[in-house]
Parts: C-alpha cells; sequence; structure tokens
C-alpha cells in the first residue's frame, strides 16, 4: 500500500519548519515495518502548498493536525482522494467535531505507532473504522524514526544544523496550561537506543542534538547515565527542562557531557501565578536554575507565559523583578491559549473564563513577531487587557534581557 503522510503548514509562525515532522517519522518507520511504502510530505517552510498537495497520489493518506492548523487540514483533505486519516493533538481531544468537519474517513486518537498499523491492515481489509484508540504506546513498540525519508538538514531548530532527538514519552506532570497527547505515564527509551540514534545522525552529517523531551530530567538518575553514555560521542546538544529536578551537579555533568544549553519552562515569576498553573515548583528554584546554569558557562533559557487566568499588572511586574535578578541568556514569550485536553480548556467555568473563541486559527502561543491573538476573556482579563499585558510583559523583557 502506498502511504503518504502530510505536515501542513504553520503559517503563524515565524519558521514554521525549525522543527523535523519527528511524529509522523515515527508513523513512517511503523508503516515500513509493515511493508508499506510511505512518503512524508512536509508542506512548511513558505512553499505554495496547495500547489504541492495536488500532486500527491497514495492509498492512504495521513495528515497531522494541531489546534491553530484545523482550518488548513480541512482545506488539505478537501483536495485529496482516496482514503484520509487525521491525527495529533486536536482529533484526540476533539474527535467528534474532526470527524464531522473534516472530510476525513477516520481518525487516530493517542500515539499513532501501533493504531496505525491496525488501521492499514483494516484497510486492507474491507473495515475500516471510524476511530483508532491508540492511547500511550509501550516504548518497545515505537520504532526509531524514519529520519531517511525527510532531508533534515532543511532544518535548523535554534538557528543551528541541528537534529531532534526523543530520549522518552509523557510527562509526569499535571500543569493546567498543558495539553499533552503523550499523556502522564513517563515512558524511558532504553540509553543503548538513543545512543544508537545519535550515532546515525552523525553519521548523517550531524554533530548538534536537540534533544525534545518537554522534561528529559523527570528521571535524574537515568538522565546521569545518559550523559555519561553520550560524553564520549563528543556531540553538542541542548536540553529542556523545569526547576523541579535539577540540581546543580546534574547541571555540572550535563557541561562536562556536550551541552550548551538548558531551556527552562519558568512560566512566571509570581508564585500566585505558578501555583494556579499547578506548577508545583516555586520562583526561588526557577532562581537557582537559571543562575546555576550560567555559573557553569551554559545558556540558559527561559519560556515565559502571560496571560493565564490570574495574571495583572503586579504578576507582570514580578517576573519582570524575576527576569532582571535572574537574566536568563535567551527568552521566549508566550500568551495562554486554553488548547483543548488542558484543565482550563475541560473546565473553564473553574478559571471563570467568560468566552472563548470558535476560530481554531486563534488558538496558537506565539506567533511572528511575539504576536498572539486572545482566544478567552474573564472578568478580569478582556481581549484589551490581554493585549496590554502582552505588551507591558513583552516590551519589560525586551528592555531587560534584549
Amino acid at each position: 500500500m502506498k502511504v503518504t503522510l502530510i505536515n501542513p503548514p504553520s503559517p503563524y509562525l515565524t519558521n514554521d519548519a525549525a522543527y523535523p515532522p519527528m511524529g509522523l517519522l515515527y508513523l513512517a518507520a511503523s508503516l515500513i515495518i509493515q511493508g508499506h511504502e510511505v512518503k512524508v510530505v512536509d508542506l512548511t517552510g513558505g512553499i505554495d502548498w496547495k500547489k504541492e498537495i495536488m500532486k500527491q497520489h497514495a492509498d492512504l493518506f495521513g495528515i497531522t493536525c494541531v489546534t491553530p492548523n484545523f482550518s488548513i487540514v480541512s482545506e488539505i483533505a478537501e483536495v485529496l482522494n482516496n482514503t484520509i486519516v487525521i491525527g495529533g493533538p486536536h482529533p484526540t481531544f476533539l474527535p467528534e467535531e474532526t470527524l464531522e468537519k473534516v472530510s476525513c474517513n477516520t481518525i487516530v486518537i493517542g500515539e499513532g505507532e501501533v493504531a496505525i498499523q491496525e488501521l492499514t491492515r483494516d484497510l486492507e481489509r474491507g473495515c475500516l473504522e471510524s476511530i483508532y484508540r491508540g492511547g500511550m504506546v509501550p516504548v518497545e513498540a515505537i520504532p526509531k524514526p524514519a529520519r531517511h525519508l525527510v532531508d533534515l538538514h532543511r532544518y535548523r531548530p535554534g538557528g543551528e544544523d541541528a537534529t531532534t532527538i526523543y530520549t522518552s514519552r509523557g510527562c509526569s506532570y499535571n500543569c493546567n496550561f498543558c495539553s499533552k497527547i503523550t499523556g502522564r505515564i513517563y515512558r524511558e527509551f532504553p540509553i543503548s537506543r538513543v545512543v544508537e540514534e545519535i550515532e546515525e545522525v552523525i553519521s548523517m552529517g550531524f554533530r548538534k542534538i536537540v534533544f525534545g523531551d518537554d522534561n528529559i530530567i523527570i528521571d535524574p538518575m537515568r538522565v546521569r547515565r545518559l550523559l555519561r553514555a553520550i560524553k564520549p560521542l563528543n556531540i553538542e546538544f541542548r536540553l529542556n527542562q523545569d526547576a523541579r529536578c535539577v540540581r546543580e551537579d546534574l547541571i555540572a555533568l550535563a557541561a562536562s557531557s556536550g551541552c550548551t544549553e538548558i531551556s527552562y519552562g519558568i512560566e512566571h515569576g509570581s508564585q500566585k501565578i505558578l501555583d494556579l498553573m499547578n506548577k508545583h515548583t516555586t520562583v526561588e528554584a526557577n532562581k537557582d536554575v537559571i543562575l546555576a546554569t550560567k555559573k557553569h558557562g551554559l545558556t540558559a533559557k527561559a519560556y515565559f507565559i502571560v496571560n493565564f487566568p490570574g495574571e495583572d499588572d503586579e504578576t507582570v511586574n514580578e517576573t519582570l523583578k524575576f527576569a532582571a535578578e535572574v537574566m536568563p541568556d535567551r527568552w521566549l514569550l508566550s500568551s495562554f491559549a486554553p488548547l483543548p485536553g488542558c484543565d482550563v480548556f475541560r473546565n473553564p467555568e473553574k478559571y471563570g473564563i467568560t468566552w472563548l473563541s470558535k476560530n481554531w486559527e486563534d488558538y496558537y502561543l506565539v506567533g511572528k513577531g511575539g504576536g498572539f491573538k486572545p482566544c478567552f476573556t474573564t472578568k478580569t482579563l478582556s481581549v484589551e487587557k490581554q493585549i496590554y499585558l502582552h505588551d507591558m510583559m513583552y516590551r519589560g523583557l525586551k528592555e531587560i534581557l534584549g
């Protein structure tokens, strides 16, 4: 069977081709194991996607869909022939709407590596179901991604000739702003497999790695073993984490193993907002990890969120004070959007939500030039107030941090 997997464009992003479509490459590997002929079509990077999509022919088309891409995914599905499956976060959390409003034959809920194999078997037998539930796939059932199906050097995460590797799935934390398809069960790939993947991308010409795990240090002992295992490979790499499990000795080990940057989900400089987010960390702990990271010569990047319900002038000023005290080397500001799947979306009354946009194109966190579209309101966070607070924090961070 000929299968084409499609990564839609994200026109709201400054660079929607910064990272390779890793989710599709994992799915492609599962299909290749079954003996299917698989192609990955990436419509990002400013290409004429409408012209490109008209060239595609396959027995099965798979399209990944995040919430702000829902309209574009619908447009793509309209012009494709043969069987269409939609997967990703949006159909996982809003399956009925996806089936109703997108011209597709079926959807996959959750992780797709096992579900896509069941789906293709049913398609060949002529008994396709409307929904396939992937759930959370055991790590032993997740193949190494089929990196050969795309030109990895086309993507430049962080502006570098680097590529992405994942060492785990899932996150055991339960932040109220987070919408995660991979669930709360933390599953670790064997360290030997991670080393094999690193050696594979080294053979493809990469010496810089971005570990894409949202929280790679959930299990600190395992990460210490991983860092020791990759040190002899003489690569440079970046990590993503928050402050909960990070200790200075681990930062020192990361630095000696080739780490150049750690990005932290700081989120906010106000303890009030961190508590409302159910972040289970403190402003002081966030300060400590930024300062320790800089102390060991690593670049410290801070991710901030503005306009979570409860935000006001005082909490924004607390974040600006935090930034001035620790001076992270790099930063990114997102504006909160209650994405389907997060606790705020599921329980809007608990957060005082008075309006939610019906236009899914508004539901992105950070767009071109740091822009955003307010997609909800509370009694104290009107559209105008959100714009004001976003501008206040953005301009303040830019003035302090550059």
